[in-house]
């Protein structure tokens, strides 16, 4: 089970790191557009809201709560929706230009899918069993 949140808080330090790389290249501005930076903030900053998951998945990490692996489920399967929806936002054709898309972007997409993969192994560890009233412990 270390194993796996330490594969988990590897994913969220990725992810946050990726927010810093460049994402899509356009060439009709000739500019390199990050998880911080569009142009005019046209994209908006995708990389806070992503960062701010990323954190509180690494911080649900070493909690070791139920609780936590509960919320941090939640929070991983919003992270994987706004960073497919990031995607799709920054690499789609418009006005006939096709940006060209980075690697930070792959990266991004890769680290949160595998940071909700992690959440849900966490979850699915089975627990040791509590013995109910007249049953003995074996």
């Amino acid at each position: 089970m270390k194993k796996q949140r330490t594969a988990g808080i590897i994913a969220c330090t990725l992810l946050i790191g990726s927010c810093f790389m460049h994402w899509a290249w356009y060439p009709d501005i000739k500019e390199f557009f990050t998880g911080f930076y569009s142009k005019q903030n046209y994209y908006g900053r995708p990389g806070m809201l992503l960062g701010f998951f990323a954190g509180t998945g690494i911080l649900f990490y070493l909690l070791k709560k139920a609780w936590s692996d509960r919320l941090n489920l939640i929070f991983s399967a919003l992270c994987t929706a706004y960073s497919i929806t990031s995607f799709l936002r920054f690499s789609s054709s418009y006005d006939g230009f096709v940006p060209e898309k980075q690697t930070g972007i792959y990266v991004m997409l890769v680290a949160a899918i595998v940071h909700m993969v992690i959440a849900v192994l966490v979850m699915s560890v089975e627990k040791k069993a509590v013995p109910v009233e007249g049953e003995t412990a074996k």
